[in-house]
């Protein structure tokens, strides 16, 4: 029987009777990423607002809890809708198919129910390097004490102001620009957004 190398180094090779791309490790290992895409995301929810209580366990009468962004899980969680849903769209177009709803438990049922086809096209390396991608980020985000992401740099949205943000809400319960501008964690979103739609429009 004819075997061919495997890119991730695995001795078992690909067998050539079969049409995948991968090996069987390999596909093994992206079924399982897969099938676990949804309780991770789900338990990525439980960490976007990451509060003080960890760091000081002692609750002291008359204290309020401070909650802080985790802009580490918030994009996890955005980016694994984004390429479940990228790829979904790749299969539907390839096979006339109607895509899943937009959410990620049926997205990832529907890339599963569809694995075998995957793995023999094309761009099956790619499938299965951008999963163990997202399973690794989202371990990342639930991973108790993993440190914090650096703050993000943006010129402030503010009409005319010259000011600098530095973002780094999972530190802080506010954002505020180097001029003075402030803005509260649950604004984050948008500021995001107004952030990096000023950037595209400055390059």
């Amino acid at each position: 029987m004819e075997i061919h190398s495997c890119s991730q180094k695995h001795r078992q090779g690909i067998r050539a009777a079969t049409d995948s791309l991968l090996c069987d490790p390999c596909v093994e290992k992206l079924e399982l990423d897969l099938r676990a895409l949804p309780g991770l995301h789900q338990e990525g929810l439980h960490h976007v607002m990451a509060t003080s209580r960890r760091r000081n366990p002692t609750k002291v009468s008359g204290s309020r809890r401070r909650d802080h962004l985790n802009v580490s899980a918030l994009d996890a969680r955005s980016n694994i809708v984004a390429i479940l849903e990228s790829w979904a769209g790749y299969v539907a177009d390839e096979l006339g198919t109607t895509p899943p709803t937009r959410s990620v438990p049926h997205l990832a049922c529907f890339l599963l129910l569809h694995l075998e086809w995957l793995t023999a096209q094309p761009p099956a390396l790619d499938f299965a390097e951008e999963i163990r991608s997202l399973h690794v980020e989202l371990l990342r985000v639930i991973e108790p004490d993993h440190g914090d992401a650096n703050p993000l740099t943006r010129r402030c949205v503010v009409e005319s102001c010259t000011g600098t943000i530095v973002a780094a809400p999972q530190k802080s319960s506010s954002i505020s620009c180097s001029a003075g501008h402030s803005w509260e964690v649950r604004e984050w979103l948008v500021l995001r957004h107004l952030m990096d739609r000023r950037r595209k429009e400055a390059a």
